[in-house]
């Protein structure tokens, strides 16, 4: 007898489904770039304004045109003689110094808030939340008052303490949260080394949490740099003016600033900017640092 081998399997071809599978792919990935591309077009559309407005010395603000066919820097000239360099300089001393304010107060703040296991944590967390919940303009009204019995009004001392105080929570908040990630067997050896608490969180702790220090030092410089109603409830005097005041005076001048307006708009923006740019990897990975508790 002779046997019969068993036929062999029918081959299926699956390289037009591979091929259709690619094509919807390469599709879905050129519909996303287009929406990204559209999204990123209309949140940079008011940057481009400005620029365009800035160039135009004649328009204003109802007769601006899409782009400027006579440029000139007369709107530049004007911002920088108007606001310029003194409300630059008054803006970049506060921020700083509400950066500062804000880490000193947070740092050691946060650190306790991470190691304690109680209840009153919770507590803590809640009024933090709830004290960025504050209108700012209640703040004002208070700190105008306090700052006025202390002597503090038209100084860079009370406008430090007061933009601090929307930098404070929101640092402690962010640095716990990266610290309750830190390895406490770290922390428990450093003590048998021999620190004290202080030297824990100073030789141990702040290094550790570079990014999240970061982060929040970030925030509370563009907090402090973004104010107005502080500027304007507490100072009266123009030579203390922070740049954000002088923006609003040009706006509301009765002359022609619309150009000065937007240039000023313009050279406020840059320091922030740089300030964003130069911490964007640190202030990345700070933000997302405490998302696995």
């Amino acid at each position: 007898m002779t046997a019969t081998l068993p036929a062999a399997p029918a081959v299926v071809s699956t390289e037009p489904a591979t091929a259709a599978v690619t094509a919807r792919r390469r599709r879905r990935g050129w519909t996303w770039t287009v929406v990204t591309v559209v999204v990123l077009a209309v949140y940079l559309f008011p940057v481009y304004w400005m620029i365009s407005a800035s160039l135009q010395p004649s328009a204003n603000s109802t007769d601006t045109a899409w782009f400027p066919t006579s440029p000139g820097l007369g709107g530049y000239e004007k911002a920088l003689d108007d606001a310029g360099i003194g409300g630059l300089r008054v803006s970049v001393l506060v921020s700083l110094g509400s950066v500062l304010v804000t880490l000193l107060v947070a740092i050691p703040a946060a650190y306790a808030l991470s190691r304690l296991r109680s209840r009153a944590v919770s507590i803590a967390l809640i009024l933090l939340l709830l004290a960025q919940m504050i209108p700012s303009v209640v703040l004002a009204t208070s700190f105008y008052a306090m700052f006025n019995s202390w002597g503090l009004l038209n100084t860079f001392i009370g406008l430090i303490l007061a933009n601090s105080t929307a930098g404070v929570p929101f640092a402690v908040i962010v640095m716990r949260a990266f610290m309750l990630r830190l390895d406490a067997e770290v922390i428990e050896a450093a003590t048998v080394d021999g620190l004290g608490p202080l030297g824990v969180l100073w030789r141990i702790v702040v290094p550790l949490s570079r990014n999240a220090i970061v982060t929040a030092g970030v925030f509370a410089f563009l907090f402090s740099w973004g104010d107005l109603l502080f500027g304007l409830t507490l100072v009266n005097r123009n030579e203390m003016y922070p740049m954000s005041v002088l923006i609003l005076a040009l706006s509301n001048s009765n002359l022609n600033t619309w150009a000065a307006t937007m240039a000023a708009s313009l050279i406020a923006s840059v320091p922030a900017l740089v300030v964003i740019l130069a911490a964007q990897r640190h202030v990345k990975e700070g933000l997302t640092a405490g998302s696995g508790r």
